[in-house]
């Protein structure tokens, strides 16, 4: 059975016109913001259904409100009275309130941007929603005489409809998520972090490869220098002193010997002739082959120090992390501060709330004190941006913090290199 279906059948031309009366906006965003309205609710209902004892409480609300299901078929004489639909919108914001907790006006304010209506029309219209979907639940509970094990899976039956319709901003607040995309991610998990860790432990495996072809080139350039500066050495010695057999003298007696120039000339010529010239030996090549491994390491050093220097963050904005208490950086007034919380990839689900907790405690301590919220840097695009920043508003309210000590800034601040980012006025 498609409730969401059910409903939309009723919401004719003529019941959008009266409540865009009533409401004083466009027909074409009430339209599209009742739609949206209608898998809002459901959904809420469904996340507050999933055992036993609360879909028991679920069938209560049925069986005390009187929930049958007229009401769908009443609607168009409903709202022609206006007191009835202001009681109708009354009651059924009660209801939405119930379900939906601390998100309740976050996901008015979303529902409100996202369609062009005010967020008071936002409100009311969620209101109207309510009845509409306990109406329809209610009649199938009482046609099929279906119990809490059966009104449990008529609602699990449901969830990817509504998860196809509900905004995803709206569905990240709610924290709704498709039953199939859950169980895919759970099992796509596990690879992926094989895959990467395979990746991690081949890189670290190879990774000393060219330190050490680094090292054999320095020592062959050594060995090479050493052997033919040897030889060079050799050949100047015999360049510079052609007799070898020449008996050594003192000082005394060396200006009056007269040996040497007993010898014959062409006795010094055999010497010169065996000798290599010194040019041939080339010892400015030897040096440049042993400068270039020194070379290529002060490269690979020099990428590292600018890589640290990449990763190092701004000074425009302070990080919770450097080592100053979460209180004193948040005094910093009209500074962008980044906040430790972390996300599931390319969502708003938070998987860890990081320094939250502190930042709960100083906004509960400082009641005058408002806080912006917004995304950084890593949350690119403004819906998820947006998204992440409404989670973490969702979250500080849940712990305590005065909703109307905190406001979401829809644009990310793209010059601080965080998830989250909170500012306070």
């Amino acid at each position: 059975m498609d409730i969401l279906g059910l409903i939309k059948d009723k919401l004719t031309d003529s019941v959008i016109e009266k409540v865009s009366n009533f409401l004083g906006e466009h027909p074409e965003k009430i339209d599209s913001a009742l739609n949206s309205a209608v898998p809002i609710v459901l959904g809420g209902i469904i996340r507050n259904a999933s055992n036993e004892e609360d879909a028991g409480k679920v069938l209560d609300i049925l069986k005390d409100g009187g929930h049958t299901g007229e009401i769908l078929d009443d609607l168009p004489s409903l709202l022609s009275n206006f007191d009835k639909t202001q009681l109708l919108i009354t009651i059924g914001s009660n209801i939405f309130n119930h379900f939906a907790g601390s998100k309740g006006n976050g996901i008015v304010e979303k529902l409100s941007s996202l369609n062009g209506v005010r967020k008071t029309s936002a409100s009311s219209l969620v209101g109207l929603a309510a009845p509409l979907v306990l109406g329809a639940l209610g009649k199938i509970v009482t046609k099929e005489g279906l119990g809490i094990s059966g009104l449990i899976r008529l609602l699990a039956d449901q969830n990817e409809s509504v998860f196809g319709a509900l905004p995803p901003a709206i569905a990240n607040q709610l924290n709704f998520r498709s039953s199939t995309s859950s169980k895919n991610s759970v099992k796509d998990e596990k690879p992926r972090e094989e895959k990467k860790n395979h990746s991690s432990e081949k890189t670290s495996s190879f990774g000393w490869i060219p330190w050490v072809l680094v090292g054999i080139i320095f020592m062959g350039g050594v060995l090479f220098f050493w052997k033919y500066r040897k030889q060079n050495v050799q050949v100047a010695e015999q360049t510079e002193n052609p007799v070898t057999a020449l008996p050594k003298q003192d000082s005394t007696t060396a200006t009056a010997d007269t040996t040497f120039a007993e010898f014959p000339s062409d006795t010094t010529t055999s010497f010169e002739t065996k000798a290599p010239p010194v040019s041939e030996v080339k010892p400015i090549e030897t040096t440049k082959k042993i400068e270039e491994p020194k070379k290529e390491v002060k490269t690979v050093e020099r990428k590292a120090e600018e890589s640290k220097v990449k990763e190092e963050p701004k000074s425009t904005f302070e990080n919770i992390a450097e080592g100053k208490s979460v209180s004193e950086q948040l005094k910093n007034r009209n500074s962008w501060i980044a906040i430790n919380t972390n996300f599931k990839k390319n969502s708003a689900e938070v998987s860890s709330k990081g320094q939250l907790q502190e930042v709960a405690k100083f906004l509960k301590n400082n009641k005058k004190a408002d806080a912006i919220i917004a995304g950084g840097s890593q949350s690119s695009g403004r819906t998820l941006a947006e998204d992440r920043a409404y989670a973490v508003r969702d979250i500080l309210i849940e712990m305590g913090v005065n909703e109307n000590q905190l406001s979401v800034q829809s644009s990310a601040v793209k010059d601080v290199d965080a998830k989250v980012v909170v500012k306070i006025k």
